[in-house]
């Protein structure tokens, strides 16, 4: 066996998880990253962000409801005689039909954020194809074939599970909290004069 043709310490050797090397300017990475994202899934991002704020506002309303559920429709049936339901049929609709909007919402960005992840996913591995058809021989005699591999498989798929799931959670999570400082604040005023 050749010395270019045995196993080096690549990134596949050490269970692909990379070769360790951090980026030297991480706010150039992530906006170069962003370009990639924005190019061609400007209107698609759009849509994310409008179902986001759909699923996290479903989410908070959803839970501010059970106190009007309990309070104007629960308790009065409690020391009733003859309960009518129909009232609490109905706002267990509008309830039910809050979190539907929410589970639909939720849906609905997830898919499109697959759909954007492999799309980038694929304009990412087409480019560097494209790049290491222009690399000179030299590069392939002093890297090895897994660590050439390990940048097309894993670091790839670990770039779109980023895309994919950790940005669409780390918007919804930034939303749901700031919507539920919202609802504190509207359910208990009194929180709203300490927090001044």
């Amino acid at each position: 066996m050749s010395p270019r043709n045995m196993p080096g310490p690549g990134p596949m050797n050490r269970g692909g998880v990379g070769d360790g090397k951090k980026s030297r300017n991480p706010g150039k990475t992530l906006k170069r990253l962003m370009s990639y994202m924005t190019a061609g899934y400007k209107a698609k991002w759009i849509f994310v962000l409008i179902f986001i704020l759909l699923s996290a506002l479903a989410g908070v309303i959803g839970s501010l409801f059970l106190q009007v559920l309990i309070d104007d429709y629960i308790t009065p049936l409690l020391g009733s005689a003859a309960p009518d339901f129909s009232g609490l049929l109905r706002a267990i609709l509008i309830m039910a039909g809050v979190y539907l909007i929410g589970i639909v919402s939720t849906f609905l960005y997830n898919w499109i954020m697959v759909t954007v992840s492999q799309g980038v996913q694929k304009n990412i591995r087409d480019e560097m194809f494209s790049n290491m058809q222009r690399l000179p021989i030299r590069y392939f005699d002093t890297h090895t074939f897994g660590d050439t591999m390990s940048h097309y498989t894993n670091d790839i798929d670990t770039l779109r599970q980023m895309l994919s799931q950790s940005i669409p959670s780390l918007f919804s999570s930034m939303i749901t909290i700031v919507f539920v400082v919202c609802a504190m604040l509207y359910t208990s005023p009194c929180l709203q004069c300490l927090l001044r």
